[in-house]
C-alpha cells in the first residue's frame, strides 16, 4: 500500500492550498484506494491529517506521510468525538463491506451524532449513484429520486445516510461518483485487466454507456466540496470528462496491456442464454456479493447492480475462454442512461480531465 500523488493541475493546486494549507481535516476511509490518494492530495496542500483506522494496519504509512492516526471503531461515540476534537473538515468515505448493512448504519449514526455536537465546518461524504431510482439506464441528476426498497442491502444503506445528512444542521457535500476506476481500483482497473487476459470479454449489441470517473477526478471533487463557499447540504454527481460505452472502456484497457479482445454479441442472445430470474430478491443481510467472491477484492464496495461486473471476475477463477456476463452485469453493460453532472460543474468549478 502507497500514499501515490494523484494528478492535479498545478493551477488548482495553488488554489486548494490557499484556503487548505493549515486546515485541520479528518480522513476515514484512508486505506481504500480513493483515500490513500485523497490523503495524499491533502498532505500536498498542506493541510492538517488526522485519519481513523480501524487497526494499525497501514498506520505507519500515513504516519510517515506526516499524518496524525487515531485507531478505534466508528460506532465509539466516545472515541468519535475526540479524533473530531478541534478538526475543521471531515472527509467521510469509510464503508466496511464485511460488515452488515444494519452495522453499517449504527456506525454512520454513531458519526453523524459525533459530528453534529463537533466544532467541524463541514463533511464531504462519499456516496454513490447507485442511490438513484433509474439508475443506471434512466435520466440522472442531482434531483432525482432516491427510494429504499428494503430488498438492496448496500444501497437502501447509502440512500439513508444521505437522508441523514440532507437534514442534519452541518453542511455536508455528498459526493456521487459512478464506477471509479484507475491506479488500485481492484473492479474496474485490475480485475477487467485479469479478465481481458484470460479471454474475450462478451458485450452486449446495443451496447450501453459506461458511467466511468477516475480516482483522481473523485480526489479533485472532494477538495472541490471542501473549499465552496456557502455550502449547505448537497448532492454532487460526479462524469468522466468524456461520455464513452462499454467497448471504448475495455478497448482502453487493451491498449494499456498489450492484449485481450473483446465481441459484441446481440443482447437478445446474451439474454436467452441466461438461467431464468429468481422469483424474489431477498435484502443482503450479509458481506457483499463483491466482499465473498476474493479475499483479494476484500476492499471493494459490493454492489448488487452497480458493482455487478464482479460477476463476470467470479467467472474467470479457474478457467478461460469467453467471458460473457450474468443477469445484473447484462443489465449494466446494455443500460444507456443519461447522467448529468452540470450542477455539479456549475456549483464547485469540477472540471474532470482522466479518461479511462
Amino acid at each position: 500500500m502507497t500514499l501515490d500523488r494523484p494528478d492535479l493541475t498545478d493551477e488548482f493546486l495553488s488554489e486548494a492550498r490557499k484556503d487548505l494549507s493549515g486546515v485541520s481535516v479528518v480522513v476515514t476511509g484512508a486505506t481504500g484506494f480513493i483515500g490513500r490518494r485523497l490523503v495524499a492530495a491533502l498532505l500536498e496542500i498542506g493541510a492538517h491529517v488526522r485519519v481513523i483506522l480501524r487497526t494499525r494496519h497501514g498506520a505507519k504509512l500515513f504516519e510517515t506521510a506526516g499524518a496524525g492516526v487515531y485507531v478505534g471503531q466508528i460506532h465509539d461515540q466516545e472515541f468519535v468525538a475526540k479524533a473530531l476534537n478541534e478538526q475543521d473538515i471531515l472527509f467521510h468515505l469509510a464503508y466496511d463491506v464485511r460488515a452488515s448493512g444494519r452495522e453499517n448504519m449504527d456506525a454512520f449514526s454513531a458519526l453523524f451524532e459525533a459530528v453534529q455536537a463537533s466544532d467541524l465546518r463541514r463533511v464531504v461524504h462519499m456516496s454513490s449513484l447507485v442511490v438513484y431510482d433509474h439508475w443506471p439506464d434512466g435520466e440522472i441528476d442531482q434531483a432525482a429520486v432516491a427510494t429504499r426498497t428494503g430488498l438492496e442491502d448496500y444501497r437502501d444503506v447509502k440512500i439513508a445516510m444521505e437522508e441523514t445528512l440532507l437534514v442534519g444542521a452541518k453542511p455536508a457535500a455528498i459526493l456521487q461518483p459512478g464506477i471509479v476506476h484507475g491506479p488500485g481500483s481492484a473492479m474496474w482497473t485490475n480485475a477487467p485487466r485479469e479478465a481481458l487476459k484470460r479471454g474475450a470479454i462478451i458485450l452486449p449489441d446495443p451496447i450501453g454507456t459506461c458511467p466511468a470517473v477516475h480516482v483522481d477526478d473523485v480526489v479533485q471533487a472532494a477538495l472541490r466540496a471542501a473549499l465552496v463557499p456557502d455550502l449547505a447540504q448537497e448532492r454532487f454527481i460526479l462524469n468522466g470528462p468524456e461520455r464513452l460505452d462499454w467497448r471504448e472502456f475495455y478497448q482502453a484497457h487493451i491498449e494499456a496491456i498489450g492484449q485481450g479482445t473483446v465481441e459484441l454479441h446481440p443482447l437478445q442472445d446474451l439474454e436467452a442464454r441466461l438461467p431464468a430470474a429468481p422469483a424474489t430478491s431477498v435484502a443482503q443481510s450479509g458481506p457483499s456479493l463483491a466482499a465473498r467472491i476474493s479475499q483479494s477484492l476484500r476492499n471493494v464496495l459490493g454492489r448488487e447492480r452497480f458493482e455487478s461486473m464482479v460477476g463476470m471476475a467470479k467467472s474467470l477463477r479457474g478457467k478461460s475462454g469467453p467471458i460473457y456476463p450474468d443477469r445484473s452485469a447484462l443489465a449494466l453493460l446494455s443500460a444507456r442512461g443519461k447522467i448529468s453532472d452540470m450542477h455539479t460543474r456549475e456549483r464547485i468549478g469540477y472540471a474532470p480531465k482522466h479518461g479511462v
